[in-house]
């Protein structure tokens, strides 16, 4: 108590004035300010204040007297600027207002700390793809901020007019902004939003494909060929494999069908020629074999062979009852 009543004492004596720097702050919410007091002669005594209340006592002799977590100051001097470091940690939205700096016998110095609050940014819709010529629209939304942000468009690095507009809910604005724009060329379209606590805006990017109108026509013909040419393809084959199956299946059978009654036609004849024809001779093995049966016997007789009409046969070939009455016919 007797320090305070010491310093306000001090500072109504005349003495030099301080400098305090910067004189306006900017900072976000959350974040730390710092400002900085200094005077070409060393201050018996320098005090901080913020909105008119007093939060740190610097004394020559005994240094910082009442800093805490959130207010604190540290000594920068150096030979002929005697300076003190003021901080503010975790600023708040109540801390905003009127920051001051005393020194003994001297004027106040003030300077102004703005606290603002960081949103986002979001382009709608995302990426978009459009024919050349045809006007498309970007809506972005900057939400969540303190004060009301500066909004832009960025469209390949050129900066585009934008119309704002904005509703504040809760202490903090959010604000939106449209961009129209001729689809050209491929294009890189940012949308930025910026405060005075922030060095560079906040921004958020999409993509403008623009294609040509011959070109989706084409795209749309080749794709629509593609398609019928690959069912054309699949039926085909189909059709083909199974017309494969069913002819070699059918020539099997046909195979086996011809293979079966020329077995039964050879068998037929075989039999009728041995019942009708006993003197019938067969060509090849048949032949053969009937003649070395008939030589192999010792009767006589005529037969026909290949050079010859004439064929010997025995004289028992036939029994005594049909030897005047058989007829042997030749086929």
């Amino acid at each position: 108590m007797n320090v305070f009543i010491l310093a306000l004492f001090l500072l109504i004596a005349n003495g030099e004035s301080a400098d305090l720097q910067p004189q306006n702050a900017a900072v976000l919410q959350g974040s730390s300010a710092q400002f900085n007091c200094s005077s070409t002669q060393p201050p018996q005594i320098m005090t901080f204040m913020l909105n008119g209340r007093l939060v740190v006592t610097i004394m020559q002799t005994s240094g910082v007297l009442n800093s805490t977590d959130r207010f604190s100051a540290s000594n920068f001097t150096t030979p002929g600027n005697y300076k003190w470091q003021f901080t503010i940690s975790n600023v708040q939205r109540s801390d905003a207002g009127v920051v001051a700096c005393q020194v003994l016998g001297g004027d106040a110095v003030t300077a102004t700390l703005s606290v603002q609050d960081r949103g986002t940014v979001q382009i709608a819709g995302g990426n978009q793809t459009k024919m050349l010529g045809v006007q498309t629209q970007f809506s972005c939304l900057a939400a969540g901020w303190y004060p009301e942000p500066n909004m832009s468009w960025s469209v390949n690095g050129e900066t585009q007019f934008c119309n704002k507009s904005s509703v504040t809910q809760g202490g903090l604005y959010n604000s939106s902004c449209t961009l129209t724009l001729t689809a050209s060329k491929n294009s890189t379209v940012q949308c930025l939003a910026a405060i005075p606590a922030l060095n560079t805006p906040d921004s958020n990017t999409v993509f403008l494909t623009v294609v040509k109108k011959d070109q989706t026509v084409l795209i749309a013909i080749t794709v629509a060929f593609s398609a019928a040419a690959l069912l054309f393809l699949i039926i085909y084959g189909i059709i083909f494999f199974c017309r494969r199956k069913k002819k070699k299946s059918s020539y099997q059978e046909e195979v086996r069908r011809a293979r079966v009654q020329s077995q039964a036609r050879i068998s037929a004849i075989e039999e009728v020629r041995g019942r009708d024809n006993r003197g019938y001779i067969t060509d090849g093995r048949d032949r053969a074999y009937a003649y070395a049966n008939i030589k192999g016997q010792n009767n006589g007789g005529v037969w026909y062979t290949k050079n010859s009409n004439r064929l010997q046969l025995p004289d028992d070939f036939f029994g005594d009852d049909q030897r005047k009455h058989r007829h042997m016919t030749m086929v």
